[in-house]
């Protein structure tokens, strides 16, 4: 526009000169310097461009922490040994005895004629059965392992821990026209035709 306004100005300055040439001209009856002036409007383009419309942001969320159910298994009850008595085994056994034993007795007797015979007896010993108990097995401790006892139960346990997360977001972007001026206005002076006066 300061060109323009250069031009304008110059043309103005030699507008009053060709003035006062044509009125000494026109005077003197002379035309063959006479111009007129013509000027350019500028020229324009509608260009794209890329601008931004909104700036990259950045955000904070906050994750809470997430928890799971596990199974496991525990002991309920630790392997123990039980002690059992075990009471001694017996049975009755028949045996021989003797009762009395053996001996001699006097003995007197009559033979068949009336007279006294005394003897010697041998009497033999006496013998009896009786039964007593005996011990077949003795008396023991048998010991009995109890496994130990165990239960599945379920507990929570942590599975991620609570954190901060940074999401970014980015910028966008937009693209747009504008007009811009790829040539200013300008104005020049041209000679007239001179036949058409």
């Amino acid at each position: 526009m300061a060109g323009l306004g250069k031009i304008l100005g110059a043309g103005l300055l030699v507008a009053g000169a060709t003035a006062m040439m044509g009125a000494t001209g026109a005077q003197a009856g002379d035309c063959h310097h006479c111009y007129r002036k013509v000027v350019t409007p500028p020229v324009y383009e509608t260009v794209n461009e890329r601008v931004m419309v909104r700036a990259a942001q950045t955000h904070y969320r906050h994750v809470p922490a997430v928890y799971g159910t596990v199974s496991e298994t525990v002991q309920v009850a630790p392997e123990r040994t039980i002690a059992h008595r075990v009471p001694a085994t017996y049975r009755n056994v028949a045996e021989t005895v003797q009762v009395a034993p053996a001996t001699r007795v006097w003995q007197v007797s009559r033979d068949r004629h009336g007279r006294d015979i005394g003897c010697w007896v041998k009497v033999p010993a006496r013998y009896a059965t009786q039964y007593r108990s005996v011990m077949v097995q003795p008396a023991s401790v048998r010991y009995e392992t109890v496994p130990a006892q165990y239960a599945t139960r379920q507990r929570t346990v942590l599975v991620r821990q609570r954190h901060v997360q940074r999401e970014v977001a980015p910028a966008v972007y937009a693209t747009r026209q504008r007009s811009v001026m790829v040539a200013p206005a300008s104005a020049s002076w041209q000679p007239l035709d001179h036949r058409r006066h």
